[in-house]
């Protein structure tokens, strides 16, 4: 291992899986650090997941109200999923806006990948923004509750100051995509 850690052992606590894809698999590991310290650290691996930021033109976004059971609250937050086994992020973020939002992009372009949980997991979350957007069917599984909603950008920066945007990916793909931000030449809409 890197920088001296010493994985000892390695133990698989859970796993949570539908059909083929694994959701999260918990791990508890015996290591030994640089120091010599013997410690039991326990992580988690977790499928990787994309965040698309759909723009209808420069000042309005499509975007979800989806419910969340463990929080039991409905939050507003841009479509966002799972990459299925064998799938690329990129063919991810566009089954994800067209069975969301029932919308197709003509061009969906990769902005940034983050990790949203360092300390616990290795899992990436790839973050895209669609344009080009044409409206058709949504194709909701049996487990979303979704409603469409069209939001213009200043409104959302108002939801956020006010506290009322609480989904961290849709936060982080805001701050990539919509305030102005410029990451390596691509500018961010404002």
């Amino acid at each position: 291992m890197a920088r001296g850690w010493k994985r000892l052992s390695r133990k698989k606590v859970y796993e949570a899986r539908d059909g083929d894809t694994v959701y999260m698999e918990l791990f508890q590991d015996e290591l030994q650090t640089p120091k010599g310290k013997k410690m039991r650290y326990t992580h988690y691996s977790s499928s990787d997941v994309v965040v698309v930021v759909p723009f209808l033109d420069e000042k309005r976004l499509v975007m979800i109200r989806q419910y969340r059971y463990p929080l039991d609250k409905v939050m507003i937050e841009f479509p966002a999923g799972h990459v299925e086994k064998s799938e690329s992020p990129l063919a991810t973020a566009r089954r994800e806006l067209a069975e969301e939002t029932g919308y197709r992009a003509e061009k969906v372009e990769h902005v940034y990948d983050y990790h949203p949980s360092v300390s616990k997991s290795r899992q990436t979350v790839h973050v895209y923004r669609a344009t080009g957007l044409k409206n058709g069917k949504t194709d909701h599984d049996g487990t979303e509750d979704i409603r469409v909603e069209i939001v213009n950008i200043g409104k959302l920066e108002k939801m956020i100051a006010e506290r009322k945007v609480e989904n961290a990916g849709t936060l982080v793909a805001y701050l990539l995509c919509c305030t102005g931000m410029k990451i390596n030449g691509k500018g961010a809409s404002k």
